[in-house]
């Protein structure tokens, strides 16, 4: 019988923080701007007062004035993040990374190969994360995934739920929940299922397929499923690397013209920032690749202050990166583009919407680009990339053909983050 954890760290930049620095410890702390900006996480102590993330600092401190704000220091979380996943490692060598703060672990095999079964091996990862690290972290055991996530996440801080691989009892438990618990149910999906009278789990469970494709499409079979515990996901082993989005592109010609390159790989990110905003996550980190004429590659990253799902703020460290790496008077043959370091469920510092407003239209963008196409609505770049159509030029093995053209980079210049509707 499969038997699979979730790990979840609680409050876990603030956590970091007090772990840190002793000071900090027992303390009502959040870590957020220091003047404006809004809590990205929020400790127990000042949960306490109603703190909550996300919530505006300036409001915090009025409900706790002892209330201490530090600035986040994400290379520190990820540190903290490569320790919790290293002991997670001792206990299995099939552990999936879901983002710094959280993952599975498939114990099946622990008790012919550490003689513990998976609960004690469970409870020892939680043991040794709070003993080495001074971070809390809450778990869930059971059969599926669905199940022990929901277990991990429902009961916090510092919880341990273990649900028996019994069909009444795991039923017992999911079939009460809100339909929030269910994959892929956000806010609007879960509106919308409350409008038809769907706000318990069972009720979904319930629900002949017909009916529920009405209300949310072509998922409303997987979401049944799920709403039985029909879970047969398997806990796929993967690496810091592996929990990234990429995508690179071979040049039909190879090229030695700046503007098209670099709006090649402007188009890249934009691909790959749609998929992170379709599964919710949020990156601080691009890598860039180069490979030249020769087969030679160059490589290189940079990080962001603090992540984001919006393509725009990776465009600036893009051309930058390809500066620095091309550093050669040879011909490119193929760009690649992936983002790294994810995190889950991030409220970027944000006081007065502005970065909201630009992730709002980046997902506007998104619902036209897969009603309409790609050309339904572009960017600058991809203006410089349309004139490879009308010039012969573009990508190897089926890809997007792309632009070396004068006035392409200039209009660039003149409108980096401007989009255009098109109706072509």
């Amino acid at each position: 019988m499969r038997a699979i954890l979730h790990f979840d760290a609680d409050a876990f930049f603030a956590s970091v923080e007090q772990a840190a620095d002793r000071s900090l410890r027992g303390r009502p702390i959040v870590v957020g701007g220091l003047h404006r900006g809004i809590v990205a996480s929020a400790s127990y102590e000042a949960r306490r007062y109603g703190i909550y993330t996300p919530m505006p600092v300036t409001a915090a401190r009025r409900l706790c004035p002892k209330l201490i704000v530090v600035p986040p220091r994400f290379e520190l979380y990820e540190q903290f993040s490569a320790h919790i996943f290293g002991l997670a490692g001792e206990i299995t060598p099939i552990v999936e990374r879901q983002g710094v703060d959280e993952g599975y672990l498939d114990l099946t095999g622990t008790s012919r190969c550490l003689k513990r079964d998976p609960v004690e091996a469970a409870a020892k990862l939680q043991r040794d994360v709070k003993d080495w690290l001074k971070v809390t972290i809450s778990q869930g055991v059971a059969r599926t995934k669905l199940l022990c996530q929901i277990a991990s996440k429902k009961f916090k801080p510092e919880g341990f739920t273990v649900i028996p691989p019994d069909p009444a009892e795991e039923l017992g438990f999911l079939h009460p929940l809100p339909v929030k618990w269910l994959p892929g149910i956000g806010p609007a999906h879960e509106r919308l299922l409350q409008s038809a009278g769907l706000t318990r789990i069972g009720q979904v469970a319930r629900m002949p397929v017909e009916w529920l494709s009405e209300l949310v499409g072509s998922s409303a079979r997987g979401l049944r499923d799920f709403a039985n515990n029909i879970d047969d996901r398997p806990v796929v082993t993967n690496t810091p690397e592996a929990l990234s989005y990429g995508h690179q592109e071979t040049f039909q010609e190879d090229t030695t013209d700046a503007a098209f390159v670099d709006a090649t790989l402007r188009r890249l990110a934009d691909e790959a920032f749609s998929r992170l905003r379709a599964d919710g996550r949020q990156i601080r980190t691009v890598t860039v690749k180069i490979r030249y004429t020769d087969m030679d590659e160059h490589q290189g990253q940079m990080s962001l202050k603090e992540p984001t799902d919006v393509a725009a703020d990776v465009y600036p460290l893009i051309s930058k990166l390809l500066q620095r790496l091309w550093d050669r008077r040879v011909r490119i043959r193929m760009v690649q583009v992936r983002l790294s370091n994810v995190y889950t469920g991030f409220s970027q510092l944000d006081l007065f919407g502005v970065r909201q407003r630009r992730r709002d239209l980046a997902m506007v963008c998104d619902q036209i680009r897969e009603k309409f196409g790609p050309r339904g609505v572009m960017r600058a770049h991809d203006w410089v990339l349309e004139g490879a159509r009308d010039e012969g030029r573009g990508a190897r093995d089926g890809a997007k053909p792309a632009r070396s053209a004068s006035e392409g980079s200039r209009g660039q210049r003149k409108a980096k983050e401007e989009y255009v509707f098109s109706r072509g």
